[in-house]
């Protein structure tokens, strides 16, 4: 959002422009954290030794060199990281804080006890990039052969050289919950000493006994098997090079009686996600499948012949609703994964959707400037739309996708009545009774806690014999069929109630999990039918269609940058994948399903692994480009495309085609910084999609592609209801590796405003003439590239400032669609007043008061449709910050280098807010004043008028409205013009002041209620 300008009475307008009501495309940049006491992260400005390109007196560049790693014993990364430690202490030092962990390779930063204080002060430092909570996150039938890598005519042996060869020298490196050494897709053979010169994809063990290799790339891959309980450290071998663990956090945080009792501090997996997701990514080559004593066939990692690095992040605890996975542990894993040399990294944990630079963001930024891919989960929080996580774009965010119709099962009733599901069940059920599990509550336990099938909500007297229908939700899937076995049922049938995957799970009992809820209608209305559970398909109806976008797979868009990134990237295998696990956690298998964007993350870590053994000097965001313009359609249910590019990305990901995609887009650590730093708009950030949040008048984007094949490209675009100019419109390469530039136009022509439209945009390769004739004939392949924009209606100033008891001004809007906005007006009305002080600043806030904490309790009535709030230094030079606790007790904390703050609330919940000043600084480290506002606007004032009414706005075009107030009296005075059905206002104050008093506040805030309902409860304590 743009920041708003104070404009005198009767001079121009702002060029500062806002969202309409309905978007949340400013959000991301507004909403500061709620620090309280806590462990942090604080990431500091200055690149770390990944990314470091010079400019310290002494001391070169530390950044390796495309096809180099990191010499941890160079003398400039001693003497950067020496540089680095002490930049951190100084910051510390600053506030008093104690450094628990350093971090200088893939972030600048450090690892602290805060204060809220010591985090608020720390985070307003000019060299300080952000300050995070070190939270806990949660890790969000052969997948090769939908895939068409298996076989002989597969993606395997005609394009990554066999299942010998498929990711050979390249090195992925899980952060996960650990791996289980003796499961069958991570074993391997002892490693033994180099004799003679090594070899490509050939471990060896190095001088010092650790394992080694030398990778396609031309660097050696270096690692260490940690020791740690269950775990003397001789498990690694020619499969799994590298096993660490970071337990720091985890120890640190969760007494010892409250860990899992099956958790073992080591990088030994006990709850088999890691082992999923690595022996997904890499597994052995033609492992045994079983599941639930059903024989899967034989099964492979993505990339069979490519080796294991394993960074265990994430620990069991006894708590269901925590994760386990710090964000501290993610920082130290990746910081030593850039150290051992890694190509690839798989993330398939949770993280922010509303930021870019949070510290496990930015550590990944500089691992993809060392040249390793990232790939990531979005998350399991859809279909909700702004779920997805993991906006940057030097990564690469994985949605999930179904890919089998193989684990069929159907629901058979006595009337005839047939209903598809998921099944692995090894046994079926033939014609017994059937329950609601409703209606089988247990005595003195609740309808609603049998109908989701609870533990011991269930009568075994109304249960024994019987097949029990149960409500999906609340508890886990599997523990429904447990409660339905220990009640004496013979079989499940778990129901979707809402939109939902069906998930193969390994029950106690044979279950069907079907996404009809029509069942449980009609065996209420008919209690005496029976039902049979089969282990196949029997309804006869069309095969489902391949590949869907999961209904748990999180969607865009993203809210980080004000919406100007495409998230996720692009979809992958997510549902029902079957590969390694811990036996103790399925029954005694060695291999079960899991669903998530967990598992689709390491398919496309595995696509990476396969194209850096075939192209291992290519970048990170070429192969990215690659897998995003070779993708094909998403479906929908009917067989029709999934047009939702917020859902899809790019599309389902192809590992054999995306060995020649013809053009790549590529970006680097140079753009990355730039947007960073705000030098760059993230639309114009060199991807492979086209993102833009706000779409008024004509906004172009530019982009660079390098030519793999050369030859004449046209380019073509499909945007429903958006007019696309791409200029220019033919590409002609002389030869592979030319670049060239072009700009994209977009302009709204009569699509809907305040929501986004999605399409795409090809280059399509005609051949290899670049001849007068070139640029003719049919397309032979074609690059292509999501395009998702929002049109808005109009963009207008958050805030327009004037002074003097009557006056005139003036302010700009910018059309983004031709038509009449009808103008209303709000206000103007007085600010409600009341001095405050406090003794001293640094105190953290409070609901009351202490020595640096002042409270105005505020009653805002219903039917008020915007609410106001200010802190008011009464000197300019003293720094108070505003914290705002809703009647949701939500918090928001607006925290800038200003003076004074101040905050706005469209529609705001009726009743009472705490709003909170709190000093952050004084000159003399004394007693400031201040005064803490409110104003709440619910109709026309009669002493200010807005003109001309109608106010007529052109696509692309300014239009200006006129304002007139008069009968002020000394003080602030607040008022809005809403630009009929627009979706936009534009908030207007008018300050009639004397006595010097520092009545401007130019660091306005704009929120929609919407927004305010997002954000967390308060942990303020009241005084």
């Amino acid at each position: 959002m743009g920041l708003p300008l104070l404009i005198t009475s009767g001079i121009g307008a702002s060029s500062a422009f806002a969202a309409p009501e309905n978007s949340t495309s400013q959000v991301a940049g507004q909403i500061q954290q709620n620090f309280k006491d806590g462990n942090y992260i604080v990431v500091l400005k200055d690149a770390p030794v990944a990314s470091y390109e010079g400019g310290v007196s002494g001391i070169a560049a530390t950044k390796p060199a495309p096809g180099k790693k990191i010499n941890k014993g160079d003398k400039n990364v001693k003497a950067y990281e020496a540089h680095l430690r002490k930049q951190q202490r100084a910051v510390a030092s600053s506030q008093g804080v104690k450094i628990q962990k350093d971090y200088t390779v893939a972030i600048n930063g450090f690892a602290a006890k805060l204060t809220a204080a010591q985090a608020t002060e720390l985070s307003k430092q000019k060299n300080v990039l952000t300050v995070a909570e070190d939270k806990q996150f949660a890790p969000d039938y052969s997948s090769t052969d939908f895939l068409g890598l298996s076989g002989k005519n597969g993606g395997w042996a005609t394009q990554y050289g066999g299942t010998a060869n498929a990711g050979k020298g390249t090195v992925v490196g899980v952060i996960d919950s650990g791996y289980r050494p003796d499961n069958a897709f991570l074993k391997g053979n002892p490693v033994k000493p180099l004799s003679g010169k090594a070899t490509v994809g050939q471990p060896y063990l190095d001088k010092d006994g650790t394992i080694a290799m030398l990778k396609a790339d031309g660097t050696t891959f270096k690692g260490e098997c940690q020791v740690g309980e269950d775990f003397d450290g001789s498990a690694c071998n020619d499969k799994v090079l590298s096993a660490r663990y970071f337990a720091d956090a985890f120890v640190g945080s969760i007494p010892e009686d409250e860990r899992a009792p099956e958790e073992v501090i080591s990088p030994v997996d006990v709850g088999s996600h890691g082992t999923h997701t690595a022996s997904t990514a890499a597994g052995n080559y033609g492992v045994d499948l079983e599941s639930a004593g059903r024989d899967f066939g034989k099964g492979s990692g993505i990339a069979p012949a490519a080796k294991l690095s394993v960074y265990k992040i994430c620990w069991e605890d006894t708590d269901p609703d925590t994760g386990g996975c710090y964000t501290s542990a993610s920082v130290a894993a990746i910081e030593q994964s850039i150290l051992d040399g890694v190509d690839v990294l798989n993330y398939s944990i949770s993280g922010n959707n509303n930021s870019i630079v949070d510290p496990v963001a930015i550590a990944f930024k500089n691992a993809a400037a060392a040249g390793i891919f990232v790939s990531a989960s979005a998350g399991n929080s859809g279909p909700t739309p702004t779920t997805v996580n993991h906006a940057s774009p030097w990564l690469t965010t994985v949605a999930a996708s179904t890919f089998s119709n193989e684990l069929m099962g159907t629901v058979e009733l006595s009337d005839g009545t047939k209903y598809r599901g998921v099944s692995v069940m090894s046994s079926e059920v033939q014609d017994k009774p059937l329950v609601l599990s409703a209606d089988a509550v247990a005595a003195g336990q609740e309808a609603a806690d049998a109908a989701l099938c609870l533990p011991n909500s269930l009568d075994p007297a109304k249960v024994t014999g019987k097949i029990v229908i149960c409500d999906r939700g609340v508890n886990a899937r599997a523990e429904k069929s447990v409660v339905v076995a220990d009640a004496g049922g013979v079989g499940m049938v778990l129901v979707n109630i809402s939109t939902g995957s069906e998930d193969s799970d390994v029950h106690a009992v044979p279950t069907v999990h079907i996404s009809n809820p029509e069942i449980k209608t009609r065996v209420a209305a008919n209690p005496s039918l029976t039902g049979s559970l089969i282990d196949h398909d029997t309804t006869g109806l069309p095969q489902t269609p391949l590949p869907q976008i999961a209904g748990f797979s999180s969607r865009g868009q993203t809210l980080a940058e004000g919406s100007d990134l495409l998230k996720p990237d692009l979809a992958a295998p997510g549902v029902n994948v079957l590969a390694g696990v811990v036996p103790e956690a399925y029954n005694g298998d060695s291999t079960g399903f899991m669903s998530g964007t967990s598992m689709a993350a390491p398919h496309v870590a595995g696509y990476a692994a396969l194209m850096f053994s075939k192209y291992p000097t290519w970048s990170p965001s070429a192969v990215k480009s690659a897998m995003m313009t070779t993708s094909y359609d998403v479906l929908n249910n009917d067989g029709s495309k999934n047009l939702d590019n917020f859902a899809t990305g790019a599309g389902e990901a192809d590992p054999n085609k995306m060995t020649n995609p013809g053009l790549v887009y590529e970006n680097d650590v140079n753009d990355w910084d730039a947007l960073i730093n705000g030098e760059l708009d993230a639309k114009n950030v060199n991807l492979a999609s086209y993102a833009v949040g706000s779409l008024v008048g004509d906004v172009t984007v530019t982009r660079e592609v390098t030519a793999l094949t050369k030859g004449t490209y046209v380019a073509s675009a499909n945007v429903p209801g958006v007019d696309v100019k791409v200029s220019p419109s033919t590409l002609k390469f002389a030869k592979a590796g030319e670049k060239k530039s072009f700009t994209v136009t977009f302009k709204n022509v009569s699509a809907a405003t305040n929501k986004f439209t999605h399409g795409s945009l090809s280059w399509n390769y005609l051949g290899t003439g670049i001849g007068n004739s070139a640029g003719k004939g049919k397309a032979q392949f074609s690059v292509n590239s999501p395009v998702s924009v929002r049109p808005l209606a109009v963009a207008a100033p958050n805030l327009v400032e004037f002074s003097g008891a009557s006056g005139k001004g003036s302010f700009d809007v910018l059309g983004g669609v031709t038509t009449n906005a009808d103008l209303s007006v709000l206000g103007l009305a007085k600010g409600d007043v009341t001095p405050t002080g406090a003794k001293k600043p640094g105190e953290g806030a409070v609901i009351g008061s202490n020595s640096s904490t002042a409270t105005k309790v505020v009653k805002v009535a219903e039917g008020t449709k915007t609410a106001t709030f200010s802190v008011n230094a009464d000197d300019a030079n003293d720094d108070w910050d505003m914290l705002i606790v809703t009647p949701g007790n939500q918090v928001l904390q607006i925290a800038t280098e200003s003076a004074s703050e101040s905050t706005v609330i469209n529609n705001p919940a009726p009743g009472t807010y705490y709003v909170i000043g709190n000093l952050y600084a004084t000159n003399d480290n004394g007693a400031a004043n201040a005064t803490i506002e409110y104003v709440g606007l619910t109709g026309d004032a009669g002493n200010m008028t807005a003109s001309p009414d109608p106010l007529a706005l052109a696509n692309g075009k300014t239009s200006t409205v006129n304002l007139a107030w008069d009968g002020l009296t000394e003080g602030n005075w607040y008022g809005s013009v809403i630009l009929g059905d627009t979706g936009s206002a534009v908030g207007v104050k008018v300050a009639v002041g004397t006595n010097g008093a520092a009545v401007s506040t130019s660091n306005v805030k704009v929120y929609n209620q919407s927004d305010i309902d997002k954000l967390p409860k308060s942990s303020l304590k009241k005084s």
